[in-house]
């Protein structure tokens, strides 16, 4: 098992691993092998965010603010039960917290039977907002905070309130403890949702950080999750908290894209942006990466469409002559899943963290949980 997991950590070799495979398959399915449906959707309630992040490409985005309306929220919704479509995750690059109607969706999704996730930045836990989250029910909501020390949160995340973030989550948690819903889990029987917190490392984070911050959030949260930053498919060019090399950043680059590997999000999900542009991509700031729109075309003509299959042979193939935006994205150079997991086990053994949920487990519904066994998340 350490043999294994340091090759699937090691992200040139797990990469290269990739690479072969795929090279391989398009021999017989140059399309690669495509499901019959998406294994989930992710909905951007809205673009609009209140902060303006170092390492994200939301201050750089050229796309107006817009917030998905409700009737169209609703036939995916009626479409995604329809397919049998399991999940539905509430947030990509804006802050979801800031559409009025954000707790709504949470309940359509779940009367639904899909099985729902979100994220938010913390800004706006209010105790209104707090309460008819919880009520709303959903299965897991990420808070993403980045440092303990308020200076260094401000530096990484300008218009942040260091104050009112940890207050809104010692509120969340608080509330969630009280009124949430209780259900059955692999953890016995908890209160929905269950809290995650991630960190984005940046050259702030330090040993004194990792403590400091273990013991202002870890009390507050059912699990914690780190990884790297990276330059949000080329929206943040001068990746101020890039991971350092020994290789020169321009060679680096030419060796990694040498083993890139097919991006699984063509296989995987639809990504329905704010105005009814539908992507598949979890960088697309300003909707390069199109596919058609909803509802003008329904999820199951998007998902077997022209575009979808012209970009799943791209990724196939690696030749992105007609989709330039995935030519130089280097979340398919650098970006490596299980290493943000090996790391993360390694932060939190080494500040004596234990999660009261594994958040590992597969974010289906709890019986498919019981079932499938574990699994990574995609928060």
């Amino acid at each position: 098992m350490g043999i294994r997991n340091y090759l699937r950590g090691t992200v040139f070799l797990s990469h290269a691993v990739k690479h072969f495979r795929t090279t391989r398959l398009r021999r017989t399915h140059p399309y690669g092998i495509i499901p019959e449906r998406p294994s989930r959707v992710i909905v951007e309630p809205t673009n609009a965010c209140n902060l303006a992040c170092s390492y994200c490409g939301n201050k750089d985005m050229v796309r107006p603010w817009t917030y998905l309306p409700m009737d169209r929220f609703r036939e995916l919704i009626a479409q995604m039960e329809e397919l049998g479509v399991p999940r539905i995750t509430l947030h990509t690059i804006g802050e979801s917290t800031m559409h009025p109607d954000l707790p709504q969706m949470i309940s359509v999704a779940k009367a639904a039977g899909i099985t729902a996730t979100l994220s938010t930045n913390g800004t706006l836990l209010t105790e209104e907002m707090c309460t008819a989250l919880v009520k709303a029910g959903p299965d897991i909501l990420n808070v993403s905070v980045d440092a303990a020390d308020p200076e260094k949160l401000r530096a990484i995340r300008p218009g942040i309130n260091p104050e009112e973030v940890l207050a809104g989550m010692r509120r969340l948690r608080r509330i969630r403890d009280e009124h949430g819903e209780v259900t059955d889990s692999p953890w016995g029987e908890v209160k929905l949702p269950s809290l995650v917190a991630t960190s984005v490392i940046t050259r702030y984070w330090d040993k004194a950080e990792e403590q400091a911050w273990f013991e202002m959030y870890g009390p507050l949260m059912d699990d914690v999750f780190f990884h790297w930053p990276n330059s949000h498919a080329g929206y943040v060019p001068d990746e101020p908290h890039k991971r350092r090399g020994i290789l020169p950043p321009k060679m680096r680059d030419w060796l990694y894209k040498k083993v890139r590997y097919s991006c699984h999000y063509p296989w995987d999900a639809l990504f329905l942006l704010s105005d009814g542009t539908m992507s598949v991509c979890r960088f697309d700031f300003d909707a390069r990466v199109e596919v058609g729109r909803f509802p003008e075309s329904s999820l199951l003509d998007l998902w077997n469409g022209q575009k979808m299959m012209s970009l799943r042979k791209a990724h196939m193939d690696f030749d992105f002559k007609d989709w330039s935006t995935c030519e130089d994205c280097n979340a398919t150079f650098y970006e490596n899943r299980h290493e943000h997991y090996l790391r993360s086990q390694s932060i939190k053994k080494r500040n004596g963290y234990v999660a009261e949920r594994d958040m590992w487990l597969t974010p289906e519904p709890m019986k498919a949980r019981r079932e499938r066994g574990t699994g990574a998340i995609q928060i």
